[in-house]
């Protein structure tokens, strides 16, 4: 006998005409949520949207301005990587909201896409799991509608957008039983996580929770075809996104992110990051708090919360799974409260080491609440649907106040996107370094000048330069031998000088050292300090060096054959039909 699917193949019906375009009414919805990023579309934010503005701005200016592939980021911390940096995004179509508007408009677009994408993600994945229309619609506004999107997004943590195909990519892998092709889509779904700025946390908690719920049922269903469709899945993502992934992994296996094992979430404060009213970006609730209140806030309504316990007692069966998430995610964000807990254990897996704030692990809390609360809504509705007369219009009333409620609990932080305007600065022609301040890294940016204090996500190394004892800050220094610079060029990916030699010697450039610099005319380079240095000789005129990161082909080659490996599978029938019969 054919062992039960995870879900039915399109969920219940019956919800009447209003239904029959969801999507419609997720744009209105995140058309609301993001209004007052659009309406302020040329204000930077407060916290990180300096930085990730900045990091958008940079490979936006080295595209437009100099015509070059954004690979070197010469305006933070003295120089670091771009293109492999986890947290850049540059060949993720969501950049080309960038690349249309420019920086600022660009990211507040990037917003108003994520919405709709995670709004509709979660509402097309609740019906996948069999639950009604209005039911989903209740776990999609609870779960993308909560504040720990809201605050996040308004702290300015760009990478948690692309959170919005975490729905998607469970909804693809679910709805493979109707057809295999659907495995492609949900490998999409991984690929661009990994090509936005989503290739750090985004991606591993993907990843972590999808194969969670993946193990659990396949155990309680006792087959392993889901198992085995999650690892396809989250492989072929990977090596559809290979352009950026390999070089991305290469990096950071030698220069790793420092993590912090021993975080833990405050017990004082999490009745109130789950149920206040007061949802405040700058609210601390206990002494002990580590972190902005944005890394706490996981806002539920307590509508929702009811109707979750109704599933709980009324429909155990359907619900457990969820529940058993639910309490295991409520722990491991609790943090480090001992040595053998669920955030120190996970800690040792690889690419979590790098990891804080055990906390961000509570939005798959408000998940697992949201589809039992969608359960006990719909069980609700199936029990008393013959004896309450106008059902749907209470159970549509429900998902209205939790919309309406929801969004004036996000309003106090989406108001603070209203912080401060740019200046109306002037770029200078020639580049240079200054010590500069971490919030006021976008106006240097616009001078084309690189600031050296930087907030610590903009690289992975130190901020390296050559800085005298009196913060005078140099673009060259030869500490052996004698040249005069006749003149010098940097742009982002290429450093130009013309040098008139007297003796040889050496020469230290204030950019920061990595592997993938190389010389025009093949000379040797090599590090001084952190920094990016050679030997000159009396006859040299010219000095041309050009940045390439490392695996960038090898990548860009994986990707090619997945994708043409995928476009064969997806419009073949034979492989799809041995696909089929392994998956």
């Amino acid at each position: 006998m054919e062992k039960r699917a995870l879900a039915d193949s399109e969920g219940r019906t019956g919800a009447g005409s209003f239904w029959r375009a969801p999507w419609l009414y997720f744009i209105l919805i995140s058309i609301l949520f993001s209004s007052n990023f659009l309406l302020n579309w040329d204000y930077i934010g407060v916290g990180d949207w300096e930085l990730f503005t900045t990091m958008a701005a940079i490979p936006y200016r080295t595209i437009v301005e100099y015509h070059q592939f954004p690979l070197w980021n010469p305006y933070l911390a003295g120089g670091n990587i771009l293109f492999a940096h986890p947290e850049v995004s540059i060949l993720s179509p969501l950049f080309l909201l960038v690349l249309i508007f420019g920086p600022l408009a660009g990211l507040k677009f990037q917003v108003l896409v994520a919405y709709f994408l995670g709004f509709y993600g979660s509402y097309l994945l609740a019906r996948r799991l069999n639950l009604s229309p209005l039911a989903a619609a209740l776990v999609s506004i609870a779960y993308f509608g909560s504040s720990y999107f809201a605050l996040h997004f308004s702290i300015g943590h760009m990478p948690f957008t692309h959170f919005c195909f975490l729905p998607w990519f469970l909804y693809f892998l679910l709805k493979s039983d109707d057809h295999i092709r659907y495995l492609i889509g949900a490998a999409v779904a991984i690929a661009l996580i990994i090509l936005g700025n989503g290739a750090a946390i985004p991606f591993l908690y993907t990843v972590f929770f999808s194969g969670l719920i993946v193990a659990l049922f396949s155990f309680e269903i006792k087959t392993y075809r889901y198992l085995v469709r999650f690892v396809f899945s989250v492989v072929g993502g990977v090596l559809l996104a290979g352009v950026k992934f390999i070089p991305m992994v290469a990096y950071l296996t030698q220069n790793r992110w420092p993590g912090k094992p021993d975080d833990r979430t405050p017990l004082g404060l999490v009745f109130d990051a789950f149920f206040s009213f007061d949802q405040d970006i700058f609210r601390r609730v206990v002494p002990e708090q580590l972190w902005g209140w944005h890394e706490y806030s996981a806002y539920v309504s307590p509508l929702v919360a009811l109707l979750a316990l109704v599933a709980v007692v009324l429909a155990f069966k359907k619900s457990r799974l969820w529940l058993i998430l639910g309490i295991f995610f409520f722990i491991f964000g609790l943090g480090h409260f001992s040595s053998n807990s669920p955030w120190n254990m996970i800690l040792r897996l690889p690419g979590f080491s790098s990891i804080r704030c055990p906390s961000r692990a509570f939005q798959f809390v408000i998940l697992s609440l949201a589809i039992m609360s969608g359960i006990g809504l719909d069980t609700l509705m199936e029990r008393y649907k013959s004896k309450i007369k106008n059902l749907r219009l209470i159970a549509g009333g429900i998902v209205g106040i939790v919309l309406i409620a929801n969004y004036f609990i996000n309003l106090p932080g989406f108001l603070t996107i209203r912080y401060k305007k740019p200046e109306n600065l002037t770029p200078e022609k020639e580049f240079r370094h200054v010590i500069g301040r971490k919030d006021d890294i976008y106006n240097q940016f616009l001078q084309n000048h690189g600031s050296l204090t930087t907030p610590w996500l903009s690289g992975y190394k130190d901020s390296r330069a050559l800085v005298t004892p009196l913060n005078e800050v140099m673009m060259e220094y030869l500490p052996e031998g004698q040249a005069e610079i006749l003149s010098r060029e940097f742009t982002p990916n290429k450093m130009s000088y013309e040098i008139r030699p007297s003796r040889a010697g050496t020469i230290v450039f204030s950019i920061g050292y990595d592997e993938g610099w190389k010389a025009k005319d093949r000379r040797q380079l090599f590090e001084q300090d952190g920094l990016l240095a050679t030997r000159f000789n009396e006859q040299d005129r010219t000095l041309v060096f050009v940045y390439h990161t490392p695996y960038f082909w090898t990548g860009a080659l994986v990707s090619l054959l997945t994708a043409l490996a995928l476009i064969y599978i997806f419009f073949s029938s034979k492989p799809l039909q041995r696909l089929k019969a392994v998956l």
